[in-house]
């Protein structure tokens, strides 16, 4: 095998390790704490919390780079991992211990990101390897958010609705895959140490380095969408006389895991080609109103109900493809932005604080009058980037 084929190798398995672990505690342990009888106040807020590693990461980031190598890093958290995954499995029934167990995910999650990042920023790829890094980056949250979870409500129906026994197997299988991987990469990650490359950015213009405008923006800009991004996993799985969409962990899996994944994916690559070709102030305003679409389109499927998946599957897919378009906008934004370390904190903490408040309001006002709410807070994407064309003038 040549150098650039063992390269893919490592660097596939690489960065799809890195993406699947965020699914879990993002998306997965929101339909676990649903499905093991937590109020939508307690999954809300419990799952707020697993941002605050990212939320700190501009902090303790320096203690990764210069302690141990990044490669130690890679070794040692996928292995934690391994052994978190294992005891989460067999402690499922303890509700604090399970918890605590998946904050201890958050962080190993964060910090096996940045060793990644880290470990790929110092190789010599080839120009090829930023797609081959986003490809698998992508197939993870596929497998968790779509394979993984139809695995999950397949043994759920054999088993005539055995739910803990479904997601102890699940937990047991991502146990052993990561057991694998770490073995696999003490094999394929070299070992030889190379030069640093510098990044290289575009130039960055006034518009990038208005602090105040940048600040209202990082924060603002997806907090409605925060908000709505947690509340929709329960919402299509919510029952009927809930006011959900009463999906089986299929048909999420099937709805959000591949089809909005991919929608997302497909936004995300318009919204960036779109910036390139026209450049960030002409798509300001028309990607800024793009971002209100996810939270209309929620609105409406919370009056309607519809209960036809194909409807259903239609309404993500155009969500998770505006709000892909939108978003690239804001990490057009993060990319140029003079202080990115510390913009990506903020990005953290406007989706920590739009899911923590999301918890209570759902709890007290029901899904439809959370996303009529939520769409007018979506305001605030408008208002933030009036901030920062005002603080570009």
């Amino acid at each position: 095998m040549d150098g650039q084929g063992r390269t893919t190798m490592w660097l596939s398995s690489l960065y799809f390790a890195k993406g699947l672990p965020r699914v879990v505690v993002f998306v997965i342990a929101l339909l676990l704490f649903h499905q093991m009888g937590f109020h939508v106040a307690e999954a809300l807020c419990g799952v707020s919390l697993f941002y605050l590693p990212w939320v700190l990461k501009v902090w303790w980031k320096p203690f990764v780079d210069t302690t141990l190598t990044y490669r130690h890093w890679i070794l040692t958290t996928q292995f934690l991992l391994s052994l978190t995954f294992a005891i989460l499995a067999f402690s499922l029934s303890v509700r604090w211990l399970m918890w605590c167990l998946l904050v201890c995910l958050s962080w190993l999650c964060a910090m096996h990101n940045v060793a990644a990042d880290g470990f790929a920023r110092l190789r010599p790829l080839a120009s090829h390897h930023s797609v081959v890094q986003e490809l698998f980056r992508k197939f993870s949250m596929v497998v968790g958010q779509g394979m993984l979870l139809v695995l999950v409500g397949n043994i759920q129906v054999f088993y005539r609705h055995d739910m803990l026994y479904s997601w102890r197997v699940l937990f047991y299988l991502l146990s052993g895959f990561y057991l694998f991987l770490m073995i696999w990469h003490v094999w394929m990650l070299p070992r030889r140490r190379t030069a640093h490359r510098d990044e290289q950015n575009s130039v960055p213009t006034v518009l990038y380095h208005a602090y105040w405008g940048g600040l209202a923006f990082f924060l603002c800009y997806a907090f409605a969408q925060g908000m709505v991004a947690k509340v929709s996993v329960l919402f299509l799985m919510d029952s009927y006389s809930n006011g959900g969409l009463g999906l089986s962990p299929q048909e999420f899996g099937f709805v959000m895991g591949i089809v909005g994944i991919t929608a997302l994916t497909v936004g995300g690559l318009l919204g960036s080609k779109t910036i390139n070709h026209f450049g960030f102030n002409r798509c300001l305003w028309p990607m800024t109103l793009v971002m209100l679409i996810p939270c209309a389109i929620y609105l409406a499927l919370s009056y309607w109900q519809p209960r036809e998946l194909y409807v259903v599957a239609s309404s993500v897919l155009v969500e998770q493809l505006t709000y892909g378009f939108g978003f690239a906008l804001y990490l057009s934004f993060l990319k140029h932005t003079a202080h990115r370390e510390k913009g990506k904190s903020l990005m953290a903490l406007s989706l920590l604080l739009g899911c923590l408040a999301s918890g209570p309001l759902l709890q007290l006002m029901g899904y439809n009058a959370f996303f009529v709410m939520a769409l007018i807070v979506s305001l605030l994407t408008i208002l933030s980037s009036m901030t920062l064309r005002t603080a570009a003038k």
